[in-house]
């Protein structure tokens, strides 16, 4: 019904418009006395304009206003879903370390479609498989990170490569020893990366059991021993991870690129 609707408002601007400048459905109706011979064709042409513009200018305009309202609205709503989601895993945080003064960072990795690689896929021949960054405030701001992205197959990159070669939770709480030397990274994603202290990453499993996103929690300011918390932490990230994707799934699709 609203792809109907859709059609219908495209339609009405688009018929007036061609009454309003071609006069061949009024000669019809008139040669086949359907109009009378004396029809003013002229003044319904202007009135068709007329109608064409206010239709334009009033109707389809007021709908997209309306359309805005409410996106500023939804915006607003996830905006403050955001923020609780980000307060609570912060307080079980700090329960769970004692730091009071604990923060950290949440980043969306989804996965990187590119033109090219689906052509190769569908001659046959193996391509590689890329997750990108998306960082949403107020998880993460568009720092350093941003653009950044993991080879996940064939030769996979990072915790993210190794989340999804596993399909389970990947941590490391000593990545300023381990980040540049495990993880077979390059040059510019240990740049980008080496302020961390710790990582989590969560993956997304689809129905088919393949991994269609992946949520990393991180800090560079506050330490975490994620040893001894190994399960509180687990149940605490799984959570946040399942909560964002169930509210806000459309955060979490497919990035498309050209190469």
């Amino acid at each position: 019904m609203r792809i109907f609707w859709y059609l219908v408002d495209i339609a009405i601007p688009v018929m007036l418009a061609y009454l309003a400048t071609k006069n061949t459905l009024f000669i019809w109706l008139t040669d086949n006395h359907l109009l009378p011979q004396n029809f003013n064709v002229a003044l319904c042409q202007e009135v068709c304009l007329f109608l064409n513009i206010a239709f334009t200018t009033f109707v389809l305009n007021s709908k997209l206003l309306y359309q805005q309202c409410k996106g500023n609205q939804y915006k607003k709503e996830i905006a403050g879903l955001f923020n609780i989601i980000k307060e609570v895993a912060r307080n079980n945080f700090v329960d769970i370390t004692k730091n009071k003064d604990f923060s950290f960072d949440l980043r969306i990795f989804v996965p990187e479609i590119s033109i090219i690689n689906v052509v190769i896929s569908h001659l046959g021949w193996k391509r590689e498989k890329w997750f990108v960054i998306r960082n949403i405030e107020p998880f993460a701001k568009k720092d350093v990170t941003e653009h950044l992205r993991f080879r996940v197959y064939l030769n996979p990159q990072g915790i993210v490569g190794k989340v999804y070669q596993s399909g389970d939770i990947v941590y490391d709480d000593q990545l300023q020893k381990t980040n540049s030397q495990n993880y077979a990274l390059d040059h510019s994603q240990i740049n980008r990366t080496s302020n961390l202290l710790w990582s989590i990453c969560v993956p997304i499993v689809s129905k088919g059991k393949n991994v269609i996103a992946i949520v990393a929690f991180d800090s560079d300011r506050s330490k975490l021993d994620i040893s001894k918390n190994k399960e509180k932490i687990r149940t605490l990230t799984n959570t946040i991870t399942l909560l964002m994707y169930d509210s806000t799934s459309e955060l979490f699709a497919r990035k498309w690129s050209l190469l």
